[in-house]
């Protein structure tokens, strides 16, 4: 069998040139990513309050920490780290110099501060924090600046030189999708860019496609130049048998006649009333469209639907395998749930922030593709998503493969 060769969807063209991007074109990213966390912010702050006070749930942060984190972050990788230049040969654990803020690693540290007593810490407050934000961007984009000092004669080490300065922006669009489906489980109205539109509410159902995957050794993980997490490192061939996957993710149209069958539980985000199904869009209820794909919906329940159907989940070899050779393969409305656990590639090394994969191997399932509120720049194949299977307050549906 030979290895089929590899093809990128114009999707994951701009994720390509985010992780390739420096100079003026990464310093633009890094302004509009921002951009999108403060007018988040401000739709936080309509709706709660400049106190900005959410209950306590284990699937969200309180918003005023997620602000401070952000500019943490950028601050612990760039504007206090003496090896800010130094990319994957950055020694993570050297001294960082002091903060502009002086509890600030007491209380934004994510690997250090627990999760439940992020609602009971003194944070500074609204404007304090966003002094601090903007105070970490600044920093941040003049360090930028900087690696135009260093010449272009050691191409590897102006590479390595805008490493963090990627990460900081990839973590930024992180979070920034966090908001919107932490408003989504609150019911907190956004502003019209900040969502989606719906389709129509009478649209009949349409069957999936199937797409055929001949066998072969296809290659999988980040095969591009630029910044790659390190869970998708490092790309290899894998041998992947024949299979058959729908084009598209399963739609409600599908899901319902599931629900009604099966007698499953009806996701938090549906109600039937006497006009019909309605779905849940942040505050509001909207007619469902029955041809939109299903969201907000377990791994737990991605798999009842499959054993009902006779079908099965994809793995994440084969979802990544059909979405870089078939262009007709539509992704991209919703987080895919796959059959596989999240473990590292052969040959695993973490990265200066070792926290953002190795913790989580083995327990969590792998998502892949993105969401309708995923940044363009982080939507490639390649992305591994990870998270426990029992999560339904994601922007996550399913499509399913032929046994």
């Amino acid at each position: 069998m030979s290895v089929f060769p590899v093809y990128t969807s114009s999707r994951g063209t701009i994720a390509h040139q985010a992780r390739v991007s420096k100079g003026k074109s990464l310093a633009r990213l890094l302004k509009e990513a921002r951009v999108r966390t403060i007018t988040l912010l401000a739709d936080y702050v309509a709706a709660l309050g400049p106190e900005l006070r959410v209950p306590r749930r284990p699937e969200i942060n309180p918003p005023l920490w997620e602000l401070g984190h952000l500019a943490w972050f950028q601050d612990w990788w760039i504007g206090r780290n003496p090896h800010r230049y130094r990319g994957l040969q950055a020694n993570r654990d050297i001294q960082r110099l002091l903060s502009s803020f002086v509890q600030a690693d007491a209380f934004y540290n994510s690997s250090l501060v627990p999760h439940e007593t992020r609602w009971t810490l003194p944070l500074p407050n609204l404007h304090e924090t966003q002094v601090y934000a903007q105070d970490a961007l600044n920093r941040t984009l003049e360090y930028l600046q900087e690696i135009e000092t260093l010449g272009e004669s050691n191409a590897q080490a102006i590479e390595e030189a805008h490493y963090f300065f990627r990460l900081v922006l990839f973590h930024e669009q992180m979070h920034a999708e966090a908001a919107v489906y932490m408003a989504q489980t609150l019911g907190i109205p956004l502003s019209k860019h900040h969502t989606r539109e719906l389709g129509p509410a009478n649209a009949e159902p349409a069957n999936p496609k199937v797409l055929t995957v001949p066998a072969g050794r296809y290659v999988v993980g980040w095969t591009g130049a630029g910044f790659a997490f390190d869970n998708e490192l490092s790309p290899h061939e894998r041998t992947v048998a024949a299979f058959e996957i729908d084009d598209k993710p399963v739609t409600w149209g599908s899901y319902l006649g599931f629900l009604a069958k099966s007698g499953h539980a009806i996701p938090h985000v549906l109600k039937n009333t006497t006009s019909g199904w309605q779905i849940q869009c942040f505050k509001h209820w909207q007619a469902l469209d029955l041809n939109s794909p299903v969201s907000h919906v377990s791994w737990w329940d991605a798999m009842a639907y499959c054993i009902w159907s006779g079908r099965r989940l994809p793995t994440e070899t084969e979802w990544e395998v059909a979405a870089r050779i078939h262009n007709d393969f539509e992704w991209g409305q919703v987080w895919e749930w796959t059959s596989s656990a999240f473990l590292p590639y052969e040959g695993f090394k973490a990265h200066p922030y070792a926290d953002y994969s190795e913790p989580w191997f083995n327990e969590r399932k792998v998502l892949k593709g993105a969401s309708w509120a995923t940044a363009p720049e982080m939507q490639h194949p390649a992305y591994r998503n990870f998270y426990l299977p029992d999560r339904r307050d994601l922007f996550a549906g399913f499509r399913t493969c032929a046994q």
